[in-house]
């Protein structure tokens, strides 16, 4: 991970950016959402990690929580990646990709929830509306690729604004995406009681669902360069800052909290 997208941005703040998204996303989804509806019911937290959540309490709200936040979250940073400033290039890439890492997940779980008949959104419709029929589950389908589709085509183009030359813009998303996900994989192992459904999870849900980043931003390299920011350069801050969020991401969701 140490190529850069170009001979000005460099590569290890990129992996940094990346790294940070993926645990702000977790924790969105498990802590904030599953465990903030856990505690709102008056429940207990029984088991907190990077895959599994278990409340001592059951509710119908608990279930769609955690991709509910997900979706709150990663709508708010396509938002707010607007309205922040272009001089900020590596805030805006951060809000970016959690956008990103978000928005797959979620579109991308309700897709195969529905299939599968399995997971926290199809509990979450059962729990809702019985057994859901084909005809549920076919406009569960429907929205989840349509939310995926609309996800890759604005990722693409908040990418391609960044970086006009579509081989810097295509670099940067697989260095974030390879650092995300190697990290949700690499957290997951410390977990004992759950590490191989942590390694799958994170996989899956980090990796595999927002894989269209390793192809997105296909824009010509002839793009003209007068609209690109200032790349961006190595941040020793944000390097730091990111390696001791992801510590504390190992030894808290990666490693499991058992309550």
């Amino acid at each position: 991970m140490n190529s850069a997208p170009d001979d000005r941005t460099d590569g290890h703040t990129i992996t940094a950016l990346g790294l940070t998204a993926m645990c702000l996303v977790t924790f969105d989804h498990e802590a904030l959402g599953h465990g903030g509806a856990c505690l709102a019911i008056g429940g207990h937290i029984e088991v907190l990690s990077s895959a599994i959540f278990r409340c001592n309490v059951r509710s119908v709200l608990i279930d769609p929580a955690g991709p509910l936040a997900n979706v709150l979250g990663g709508s708010l940073a396509v938002v707010m990646a607007k309205w922040i400033p272009r001089r900020l290039l590596a805030t805006r890439l951060l809000l970016i990709l959690v956008a990103a890492f978000s928005l797959f997940w979620e579109s991308g779980y309700l897709i195969k929830a529905m299939l599968d008949r399995h997971g926290d959104l199809y509990f979450a419709a059962e729990d809702l509306l019985g057994e859901p029929s084909a005809w549920w589950r076919m406009a569960g389908t429907g929205v989840g690729t349509f939310l995926y589709v609309m996800t890759a085509r604005w990722v693409s183009r908040a990418l391609t604004e960044l970086f006009p030359r579509g081989r810097a813009a295509r670099s940067v998303a697989r260095i974030a995406w390879t650092a995300a996900t190697l990290g949700a994989a690499f957290a997951a192992i410390f977990n004992l009681g759950h590490g191989w459904v942590g390694f799958r999870d994170g996989v899956l849900e980090i990796g595999a669902a927002s894989v269209p980043l390793l192809f997105l931003a296909a824009l010509s390299d002839s793009a003209p360069l007068a609209a690109s920011p200032t790349p961006i350069r190595r941040n020793g801050v944000v390097i730091g800052l990111s390696l001791g969020l992801y510590a504390i991401f190992v030894a808290t969701l990666g490693r499991g909290l058992y309550l």
